[in-house]
């Protein structure tokens, strides 16, 4: 089958690229005429492991175009455009209004827009109102994406669910429809009303977020009294009802989802005059462990050679991209971590092997370095808060040579302890004695 995509971010190009796998023809529309083409290049705009290969290995089952009207013969279109944040708060769907209703214009009954892009509790309702009452117009239902950054096309082709949700009585059959298109992939399946949806997607990003938030206090509590946090984790994993899943630590929640998230559902509830504390607390915890990141390692600082803790200090910090495996630095810890260092009268020069162009975007005041041991060249200290694996096989002896100070202030557990110790290091690892 032909379908059209509109949006060549990475929602809507990991789709695009999951569907053509699964044996559909897609032509994915963007307006940024330089975008689309690279894409015919066979260049993605970002980073996502395998994506570009697949792109090129695809061929004619993926075209692209700045044309935002489906060509004659599609009978599903599907929207995967920005939700950012808007004049009021995250997830603004001015974009996915404008797309859709473009597809409205421009189609009929015989056809079905598929909002991929994750939506308020508002956007149903104001999809709604946008088809209003036209007899002539397609059917609109929802089907948000579950896929995680950095394994993306692994998410799509085995994912733990595809949900399709219905506006109006007139678009349970469509809703229907959509799932069949995932023909193939096995993962149990889920029709309902577009709202219950629209929450479905949302609470589970900030269920996860919580998660995250819960085990980064454990790990701190770890630190205040000597235990274990991973082995902490692995029991509680050990109960079904938990499970080991987003329980480790690290130096926060990052990207373009869960903080954005959090932050909207406790608006909405907030909204809806709903007393949520729970759901408050999450983006609170996140901000609240970076700051004690960044102050854990004044205090390690100050412990050692550097009575001032942080100020007047240099740290090297390894690890921009709020995740392995992706170029994406929205809001993304290490430059949290960053923004508090500097605030703290330290000096800050970072690295990454994917994200450091985005980086020094997101943040122009951001000193980038080409490599770890560049970075860490006359450091105090060195921060890593990147789980690259590159890091996992670091030469900490040419490191050692380049600092001033000794210590390194693993969050994410990956470094060598045997390797950093052994070249003369002071390793502090987070949640670890």
């Amino acid at each position: 089958m032909h379908l059209f995509l509109v949006g060549a971010g990475h929602v809507g190009l990991v789709t695009a690229v999951g569907m053509a796998r699964i044996g559909h023809r897609v032509t994915v529309a963007d307006i940024d005429a330089a975008r689309i083409d690279g894409l015919r290049a066979g260049r993605a705009p970002l980073y996502e492991p395998g994506l570009e290969e697949a792109i090129r290995d695809l061929g004619d089952r993926l075209a692209f175009t700045t044309e935002t009207q489906p060509p004659d013969d599609v009978r599903h279109s599907f929207v995967a455009v920005g939700t950012p944040f808007g004049p009021d708060g995250p997830l603004a769907i001015d974009h996915v209004l404008a797309a859709v209703g473009a597809l409205i214009d421009g189609t009929g009954p015989d056809h079905t827009v598929v909002v991929r892009s994750t939506l308020p509790m508002s956007g149903p309702d104001a999809l709604a109102a946008l088809r209003g009452e036209r007899a002539d117009a397609p059917s609109i239902v929802t089907n948000p994406e579950f896929m995680r950054e950095g394994s993306a096309l692994r998410d799509f082709e085995k994912p733990g669910r595809v949900v399709a949700g219905w506006l109006a009585e007139r678009d349970r059959a469509a809703a229907a429809d959509i799932l069949e298109l995932y023909a193939g992939i096995d993962a149990p399946t889920l029709i309902a009303d577009a709202r219950s949806v629209a929450l479905v997607k949302l609470a589970s990003n900030v269920f996860l977020a919580m998660k995250v938030a819960y085990a980064n206090e454990l790990a701190r509590l770890a630190d205040a009294f000597g235990a274990d946090a991973p082995l902490v984790a692995d029991g509680l994993g050990l109960d079904a009802r938990i499970g080991r899943a987003f329980l480790d630590a690290g130096p926060g929640f990052g990207g373009s989802c869960l903080p954005e998230q959090a932050v909207a559902l406790a608006g909405i509830a907030a909204a809806a005059g709903v007393a949520s504390p729970l759901i408050d607390s999450v983006a609170i915890s996140n901000h609240v462990h970076q700051s004690a990141i960044a102050a854990r390692l004044g205090q390690l600082l100050a412990a050692g050679q550097r009575s001032d803790g942080l100020r007047g200090s240099r740290i090297g910090l390894l690890g921009l991209a709020f995740k392995a495996n992706t170029d994406d630095v929205r809001q993304s810890p290490a430059l949290a971590i960053a923004a508090e260092l500097r605030a703290a009268g330290a000096s800050v020069i970072a690295t990454d092997p994917r994200a450091a162009e985005q980086a020094q975007r997101a943040d122009p005041a951001l000193d980038v370095a080409p490599s770890p041991v560049a970075a860490a060249a006359g450091a105090d200290a060195l921060l890593i808060a990147t789980e690259w694996p590159e890091y996992e096989s670091l030469d900490w002896t040419e490191i050692a040579a380049a600092m001033r100070g000794d210590l390194v202030y693993d969050t994410r557990g990956v470094a060598d302890p045997a390797e950093v110790t052994g070249a003369g290091l002071r390793l502090e690892r987070l949640g670890r004695p």
